[in-house]
């Protein structure tokens, strides 16, 4: 199904002509050539070669030796692979009338080289739905460091082709995904969003979507500010993770969509999460949340990052529609 409508097509145009020597551009990058800097280059070539860029990466290979032990390994497997649809009607009183009913998909952590062969499985998902805008929050790969090879890009490139929405596709960086990436993105005719704001309109009714850089490893102020100067009326925050609920409430977003921590991946049973990789907003792990007025969900993802299982956690994706109260 081609969802390549003449908005989405009128975003291609402006994507190919956009002018990229902002000052917010600019800032993104140097800011994010530093702190890759930073990151990676206290690192040996051997730890980046095998992808041990944390200390949870040395004891990966024996956790996996251990479920295929005990048989687990492929049911686990089996459990990645299935994704989920999930759909969220959502209640607002400051709702423009003009947006009642609109449709905001959300597709995240995709780490597409972790599992062979999911894009079939997304797009077959996607095509099942309809929606007025597509938003992708981050991490699109497995490894966080290097260039980005075919064999990502290509079932990416296939995956939001499947995602071109009306009002367009918008995109923002997780903590896996280098500078590198952005270019792609934009050719795949996809608006990345790195501490910027847009505004949808309906007649002379708008709502405005921001979207910053990753907060988890690449945290600045820029992020920070870029919430903060978005202007007023309807917003919606597109962050990786939800470490910035705070900001965004304080700056009187009304929703706030995430994902980063795949709600856990591997679960005790009643999924309470093995491991919380969050710096703040431990609470905010899975599912739909509210703080100060603004609602939030925070996504457990499509794909799988580390080991390529999941127990008692399902990958997503979201469909939210908007209502007015």
């Amino acid at each position: 199904m081609n969802r390549l409508s003449e908005s989405a097509i009128k975003q291609s145009d402006t994507l190919e002509n956009r002018d990229h020597d902002t000052p917010e551009a600019n800032n993104w990058m140097i800011n994010r050539m530093r702190l890759e800097a930073l990151r990676f280059n206290r690192l040996s070539d051997r730890a980046l070669m095998e992808g041990r860029v944390s200390r949870l990466d040395y004891f990966l290979p024996y956790f996996t030796l251990g479920l295929k032990a005990t048989f687990l390994y492929k049911r686990g497997v089996q459990n990645a692979r299935d994704i989920v649809i999930k759909e969220h009607e959502l209640f607002f009183d400051d709702l423009p009338e003009a947006f009642d009913g609109y449709r905001i998909l959300h597709v995240t952590d995709l780490h597409l080289d972790s599992l062979p062969g999911l894009e079939d499985a997304v797009c077959d998902r996607l095509a099942a739905l309809s929606f007025d805008v597509a938003v992708f929050t981050g991490d699109y790969r497995l490894h966080a460091y290097g260039d980005y090879p075919e064999h990502v890009l290509s079932p990416l490139r296939q995956i939001f082709q499947q995602a071109q929405a009306p009002d367009g596709v918008y995109a923002t960086l997780g903590n896996h995904d280098t500078r590198q990436i952005a270019g792609h993105l934009e050719d795949m005719q996809a608006r990345v969003l790195n501490n910027e704001s847009v505004r949808i309109q309906r007649g002379n009714q708008h709502i405005t979507f921001t979207g910053t850089d990753d907060p988890h490893s690449y945290f600045t102020l820029n992020a920070v500010e870029s919430l903060q100067k978005s202007g007023g009326g309807f917003k919606v925050a597109l962050i990786h993770s939800p470490e910035l609920y705070q900001e965004a409430a304080q700056a009187n977003y009304q929703l706030y969509l995430c994902g980063h921590t795949h709600a856990g991946q591997v679960c005790l049973p009643g999924g309470v999460p093995v491991l919380r990789n969050l710096s703040k907003g431990r609470h905010l792990m899975e599912g739909l949340w509210e703080h100060e007025g603004m609602v939030g969900y925070t996504s457990s993802g499509c794909g799988v990052s580390g080991v390529p299982v999941r127990f008692y956690s399902r990958g997503e994706i979201t469909r939210f529609i908007l209502r007015k109260k």
